[in-house]
């Protein structure tokens, strides 16, 4: 009787150890990202300081280009399998809570989520129907990267904050006089990003797209317009031929960090990863502004937001590790700004008498580009996608003048407004 007592009592002690044992599991989470090799470097640093900090979870990074994360994350999405915590987009965060792919986080500020120190002007561009979907990761603009030494041997006057677009073409040309190399290896991002036309028709006091998102916003000559301008620099091998551009396909290839140009059109937090790439010190300056212009065509963005999916399997956890990627400011140290100005002030503050080299030119223009922008628009249309692939197929056919600036417009119109009528339906 007592042995079989004792068996009894050690089952049950081995249960107990067991069950503890079991609520003491490790909590493990996935965080997908997008970048180049410096961010997955910095981000999963980071994630390994958080880890030692919170022993009970542990992080899975999953990580890829801006061109697959998209596809792999609708694959995700499709068989219920997201990351715990993804980044996420401006351009796509409409159509993922449409989608019922994301958690609304706002009941969860001050209780897991400490914005103390965060403006809500930083917090407005991830709320969605009035609610938080997206946790801002830093302040962004796009710019022009350029090697200030190379405009100084050659007598170029550097790119300054009221330059117009006379003057950047002027630019162009003297830089490619002077240096035989390309000014500007595209026309103001034109390969594969909607962003330097988009520039141009907010100059014009329109939009890209209409408020209801059901065709585009504004006058086909003005598509005309920009597109000419592309053209007549490419004629003149001033910026890259149409099969130089399609060469590029990453950071490291730029013909402006294998000094094969002058310049190029990048997001401002891109310049950490230009810079290494480069191996040399790099300057940034403002998209040109437009004479008579009716605004400034410059806004400020999100880089891109953390959010919580469906799929998320510890909320409470994943909470945890964004208020410390938000708030923690020797996490913040090590990202360097990469992703963007952090949103919390506390962070900037105790960043800013150390920033050197890429980190302080980024804060620069960030802090410049806000004297000189007007408000962003709202997020576009479901299909911009389509649009922007659209987009591109008409521009390589000016390009290899298959079709006129003018006939591209027409091109352009006509097939992307039937595409956003199509997507409305």
């Amino acid at each position: 009787m007592k042995r079989t007592l004792g068996i009894v009592l050690l089952i049950a002690l081995f249960v107990t150890v067991f069950a503890l044992s079991g609520t003491a599991q490790t909590i493990n989470l996935r965080v997908a990202w997008w970048g180049n090799q410096t961010r997955h470097d910095m981000t999963i640093q980071v994630m390994e300081m958080f880890e030692k900090k919170n022993p009970g979870i542990k992080l899975s990074p999953e990580y890829t280009s801006f061109a697959g994360y998209w596809d792999r994350m609708a694959a995700q999405a499709a068989g219920s399998n997201l990351a715990d915590i993804m980044q996420q987009d401006y351009k796509y965060i409409t159509q993922y809570v449409d989608s019922g792919l994301l958690i609304a986080l706002d009941r969860y500020i001050g209780k897991g989520l400490d914005f103390s120190d965060v403006a809500d002007s930083f917090l407005a561009p991830g709320r969605v129907y009035g609610q938080l979907y997206g946790i801002n990761l830093g302040a962004n603009t796009y710019a022009f990267a350029f090697d200030a030494d190379l405009f100084e041997r050659t007598g170029v006057k550097a790119p300054t904050p009221d330059w117009t677009w006379e003057d950047y073409i002027a630019t162009l040309r003297e830089l490619k006089k002077k240096t035989g190399l390309y000014g500007d290896h595209e026309f103001t991002l034109c390969t594969n990003n909607v962003s330097g036309l988009e520039h141009y028709v907010r100059q014009h006091g329109q939009a890209f797209y209409n408020a209801a998102g059901t065709a585009l916003g504004f006058d086909e000559k003005l598509f005309a317009e920009f597109y000419k301008m592309d053209l007549q620099m490419t004629n003149e091998g001033v910026c890259a031929p149409p099969e130089v551009r399609l060469e590029v396909t990453s950071i490291e290839n730029n013909p402006m960090v294998m000094k094969k140009a002058n310049m190029a059109s990048l997001w401002s937090n891109q310049i950490v990863a230009y810079e290494k790439a480069a191996g040399r010190p790099l300057k940034m300056a403002l998209w040109p502004k437009m004479k008579g212009q009716k605004k400034e065509g410059t806004y400020l963005k999100p880089s891109m937001f953390f959010s919580i999916t469906r799929d998320c399997r510890n909320i409470d956890a994943s909470l945890k590790f964004l208020n410390y990627f938000i708030n923690d400011i020797e996490a913040n140290k090590v990202l360097n700004a990469e992703r963007g100005v952090p949103i919390s002030a506390k962070v900037r503050n105790a960043m800013a008498s150390e920033l050197t080299g890429a980190a302080k030119e980024m804060f620069a223009i960030v802090d410049l580009a806000s004297k000189h922008a007007s408000p962003i628009d709202p997020p576009p249309p479901a299909a911009f996608q389509q649009v922007i692939d659209t987009l591109n197929d008409v521009h390589f056919k000016i390009l290899y003048k298959v079709l006129t600036p003018e006939q591209g417009a027409k091109e352009f119109f006509q097939r992307a407004n039937k595409i956003l009528a199509d997507a409305a339906k």
